[in-house]
């Protein structure tokens, strides 16, 4: 199902400034996540786009304050036989206004323009070229545009793990830093752990209070050991909070922790770690909320077979790819996890997402 590559490919690949122009149209309707009005924009207007090339559309209704997710299918030659998935999201993380879209040199700067409307847009444009070409396509491509990966794809992860399985081979056009290919990604937890104590006068009645504080404490110093290099596992409690006044001994605190691991084995033991806490203090209770959002994305076979044949194909087109891993998850890891030959970063190459510097290199579209 993969098409021959030439070297000669058509002009309109090669014309940066039109590219960038249509991705201008998608970046100007800004879409953090959550913002279903601007969400629904978008997704119009991409329908729009989508539209002519034919495609069989579905829109999925949002739910739970997310917005509205996207299916296009392509049936492609007879339409036989598993496809190609490609999976996109649409959300965003800067706040809305606080990154305008502005041009220095070869560096285009706009709010989720790396991460991911470019390779949201490139997975749109690419397929446009080949439908509008003589080589057509060769078999059925599936793609996704869903609006909540920002925040671990809660009400997309499932229908990204369903087209998965159905698919011969998954490509997720996040964000690269040069012709490279991620071929493994870290999987991922989060968890909010809520201490409750009791609260008593810190001055006259000291000893009938229950620090949940001095508990979040030992508790943090526990967690801290779970780190380990050795096998690329971090723990880092990135926020804490706690207390009323410095007079009363406090009664609740909470720390949220982001968990990442390279081995979904390690994983799980640390989700059972964190969800086995037991308070030193006996009249303290300890909640734990969250888990384990992501699984890794792993090297497998599959995944190094299919990067094999995207390094030919670059290797067509003069340019050399790559392998890479990322500590960073996507909805690559959800494709990967149920058994689906992989490969992700294959977006716009830029860099700092998810900063008031958020950029693209317009040479590379």
């Amino acid at each position: 199902i993969m098409p021959t590559v030439s070297a000669d490919p058509a002009p309109a690949l090669l014309d940066n400034e039109a590219l960038l122009a249509g991705l201008r149209r998608w970046v100007e309707i800004e879409t953090p996540t959550g913002a279903v009005v601007e969400i629904g924009r978008l997704l119009d207007r991409i329908t729009d786009d989508l539209r002519p090339l034919g495609a069989a559309l579905e829109r999925i209704p949002g739910r739970d304050g997310m917005g509205d997710h996207l299916i296009a299918r392509f049936a492609g030659g007879a339409g036989a036989g598993r496809g190609v998935l490609i999976t996109c999201h649409l959300d965003t993380v800067c706040p809305p206004g606080s990154l305008p879209m502005r041009r220095d040199g070869d560096r285009f700067y706009g709010p989720g323009i790396a991460d991911m409307k470019g390779g949201a847009y490139l997975a749109f444009a690419a397929l446009r070229e080949i439908l509008g070409s003589a080589e057509g396509l060769r078999g059925p491509v599936t793609l996704i545009y869903n609006t909540d990966e920002e925040i671990g794809s809660p009400t997309s992860h499932a229908l990204i793990e369903r087209e998965a399985r159905g698919a011969a081979c998954v490509l997720v056009p996040e964000p690269a830093r040069g012709d490279e290919v991620v071929t493994f990604r870290k999987g991922r937890a989060q968890y909010g752990i809520d201490i409750f104590g009791r609260e008593s006068h810190a001055g006259s009645a000291h000893a009938d209070g229950r620090s949940a504080i001095s508990e979040l404490a030992r508790t943090i110093v526990a967690l801290d050991a779970l780190t380990d290099p050795a096998t690329e596992t971090t723990l880092n409690v990135g926020r804490i909070a706690g207390g009323t006044e410095p007079n009363v001994v406090a009664g609740h605190a909470r720390c949220d922790i982001d968990v990442r691991f390279a081995d979904d084995g390690i994983g799980r033991a640390i989700d059972r770690r964190i969800r086995g806490l037991v308070p030193q203090d006996p009249d303290i209770r300890i909640e734990v909320g969250g888990g384990i959002e992501k699984p890794c994305l792993a090297r497998t076979p599959g995944t190094l077979d299919l990067f094999a044949v995207a390094r030919r194909i670059n290797q067509g087109l003069g340019v050399p790819l790559v392998e890479t891993r990322s500590g960073g998850g996507s909805d690559g890891n959800f494709a990967a996890a149920v058994g689906t030959p992989t490969l992700d970063g294959l977006g716009a190459i830029g860099n700092s997402w998810h900063s008031p510097a958020e950029h693209i290199a317009v040479s590379a579209l």
